[in-house]
């Protein structure tokens, strides 16, 4: 398989972000193994399309992607997963490409782009950000009081600006449409292929495959009814995964005030 092009596109999620790319040193926990195993490979193939359908299926790669990521930023949606680096095995011999999980993100991410609620996990480090539109309530635990140089964070919420410098070390993972298109990337070595419609109804999906040149690397799984929203993104090659699901989409999420605010805004 040819990584180059998915190495840059898996990992510009995770090394995108500043409070990452500092644990250079951590290690994750070994991640759930991702099957890459495509239903529905289309590559290219036009499928007629109902009236009922939103027509994902017909339309090249990178159009597929564009609607993807407007259709992701109208509604509530709830996203839970892992970013997982692969990197050399320290133990293995020279040369034998054998690879160990490094950076773990769990990510946690509910709401709508101006009220939301994120929980990540990096490592050491956890994070607990909630925004209500340009100001965000963040708390964390020591380990990320001493990287974001927030000190009354680990006693409570800081109430800091969506656009401090705190908040943009936690991007992409900030909005769901950011992260899905830093992990795809722009990169012309990762295509992306639309393919046949399945299942029926309101359950009706497109599983959109992520090709690195002719190896196809993982799914992109897309509503193929409405609006073409994700419902899951699964991808594993020899620098890394990525298992995230979304859910929820359309429904009002209870998150609640601010708590144990020791920095108002």
């Amino acid at each position: 398989m040819r990584a180059e092009g998915l190495r840059r596109s898996l990992l510009t999620g995770v090394a995108a972000a500043g409070l990452v790319a500092a644990l250079a040193g951590c290690s994750g926990a070994a991640p759930t193994d991702v099957a890459v195993t495509p239903t529905a490979t289309g590559f290219g193939g036009q499928v007629p399309v109902s009236g009922a359908q939103n027509g994902i299926e017909t339309v090249d790669g990178r159009t597929a992607l564009d609607d993807v990521l407007a259709a992701m930023r109208s509604e509530p949606v709830v996203v839970t997963g892992t970013v997982t680096e692969l990197v050399p095995d320290p133990a293995a011999a020279p040369g034998a490409g054998d690879t160990v999980p490094g950076r773990t993100v769990r990510i946690d991410w509910r709401g709508t782009p101006t009220d939301s609620r994120l929980q990540l996990t990096v490592g050491d480090v956890t994070v607990d950000a909630r925004r209500r539109a340009d100001d965000v309530w963040v708390t964390g635990n020591a380990a990320f009081v001493a990287r974001s140089g927030l000190a009354q964070a680990a006693r409570g919420r800081v109430c800091v600006a969506a656009t401090s410098a705190a908040i943009r070390d936690l991007a992409p993972f900030t909005e769901p449409d950011d992260l899905l298109r830093s992990l795809l990337g722009t990169g012309s070595d990762v295509t992306l292929h639309p393919g046949a419609v399945t299942g029926s109804g309101s359950a009706s999906r497109v599983q959109i495959v992520v090709a690195d040149g002719s190896s196809p690397v993982g799914t992109l799984e897309v509503s193929a009814v409405g609006a073409p929203v994700p419902y899951a993104f699964r991808a594993s090659d020899s620098t890394g995964t990525v298992d995230l699901t979304f859910t929820d989409w359309g429904k009002a999420q209870e998150l609640g005030e601010p708590d144990r605010v020791v920095s108002p805004c």
